[in-house]
């Protein structure tokens, strides 16, 4: 039989199809999946590479619906490193590095897209071909990761639409928003922030917090009040990201978030089974919510280990709940900073403040229940009393306490 006879008889959607199924199904074995990989293998080898080829073209079809499924590629690959027990990332990557110079991302698409295949190192000049043969990966190892990440994209389902999916990419994308964060303030503030995370001294800490908190606020409400005057339509400048939350204690860390968001016209939404928070907001309370929420997130790892170091204190149930005892009492200081604020912020401006931060709040809320109409609330419970009160004592000399609390030097 020569090699045309035996493309002819491959149909690759079918063979393709077959093997998601096995790696998908639970019930499959290892070795019925061994054995289907064996048969791959064997019909490889009859066709002089050009199954590998076909199979790229299948698997760039599978990526690509679900990113047409509302998936960004920093999330899924969180999501899957979640899921499997020895991701194939580099895999990932070159099936990224395929779609994304088939679809020209890194010229056209939004800029939280491009920036993200940026941050992962994304090469648009490689797909599996070429992956595999770089990390001259075998055969076996080769088709049983394949057809395991395939079940996974396959099978992920569908997630909120927070950007537009490749196939509505055009050149005028990329700049499609109208944010346009002030890089120097947000640097200054990072810098700050920087500062007051790696002393070990608390005034000093304090002091380098008040300056970044006096920039946050002054940022956020001069914000407002300029895209007020230029009657900027609102409901068309909310923004949703997704933040990515690593094991362990993700509650916790999703109970931060949702302190500081509440108090920054943020609201949040928890994907417990995706390790992700989808943030809903104006684009300057997200910028400063997550610069916010970085900096708490070190502070409260230091303070735990530095709890930690008392044998009593080391047990999963005591972290946990110091976590949740510092993110709680967090929420009490935000709520509070936001209470001097909007004084303070009356004086400056006058009462023509209230009903600019009443609309942003309403367009807020307008787009949030909209993309998300059917939420439930969670209960988050301890076991440790001793951890929460610990947790709480520590948010007390925690170096922030809102971005929208204006304090004078």
């Amino acid at each position: 039989m020569n090699v045309h006879a035996v493309h002819q008889m491959i149909d690759i959607d079918t063979l393709m199809a077959s093997g998601i199924r096995l790696a998908a199904d639970p019930a499959t074995s290892l070795g019925a999946l061994n054995r289907f990989v064996d048969h791959v293998i064997e019909l490889e080898s009859r066709t002089s590479g050009g199954l590998d080829t076909k199979c790229v073209r299948y698997a760039d079809v599978v990526l690509a619906d679900v990113f047409e499924r509302g998936w960004q590629p920093a999330e899924l690959i969180h999501v899957i490193k979640r899921r499997l027990d020895k991701p194939n990332v580099p895999m990932i990557k070159a099936l990224m590095g395929s779609h994304s110079r088939k679809t020209r991302a890194l010229s056209i698409a939004p800029h939280e897209w491009r920036e993200q295949l940026l941050d992962l190192g994304v090469d648009p000049s490689t797909d599996l071909v070429h992956y595999r043969r770089s990390f001259r990966v075998d055969a076996r190892t080769f088709w049983t990761a394949l057809f395991r990440l395939l079940a996974e994209f396959r099978y992920s389902g569908s997630i909120e639409e927070i950007g537009l999916p490749p196939s509505r990419w055009t050149a005028a994308t990329s700049v499609h928003s109208t944010h346009h964060p002030d890089t120097k303030v947000l640097n200054k503030i990072r810098g700050l922030l920087a500062k007051a995370e790696s002393t070990t001294f608390i005034k000093e800490a304090e002091s380098f917090s008040a300056k970044a908190q006096e920039l946050m606020t002054r940022y956020a409400i001069d914000t407002a009040v300029v895209d007020s005057a230029e009657g900027s339509p609102l409901g068309a400048m909310v923004m949703t990201r997704r933040i990515l939350v690593d094991n362990p204690y993700a509650d916790a860390k999703m109970q931060l978030m949702s302190s500081v968001a509440a108090t920054n016209g943020v609201k949040t939404v928890w994907h417990k089974k995706r390790g992700l928070i989808s943030i809903t907001g104006m684009p300057v309370d997200l910028d400063l919510c997550e610069l916010l929420y970085t900096s708490l997130l070190v502070q409260s790892a230091r303070a735990l280990d530095q709890a930690g170091s008392d044998p009593t204190c080391r047990s999963r149930g005591f972290r946990r709940a110091f976590l949740l005892g510092y993110a709680w009492r967090i929420r009490e200081r935000l709520a509070e900073a936001r209470a001097r604020a909007d004084r303070e912020a009356g004086q400056t401006y006058g009462s023509s403040l209230v009903p600019i931060l009443a609309e942003r709040d309403k367009a807020v809320s307008s787009v949030f229940e909209a993309l998300f109409p059917d939420l439930r609330s969670i209960k988050i419970s301890v076991s440790d009393r001793n951890g929460v009160l610990q947790g709480r004592k520590a948010a007390e000399h925690a170096d922030l306490n809102g971005g929208r609390a204006r304090i004078d030097e």
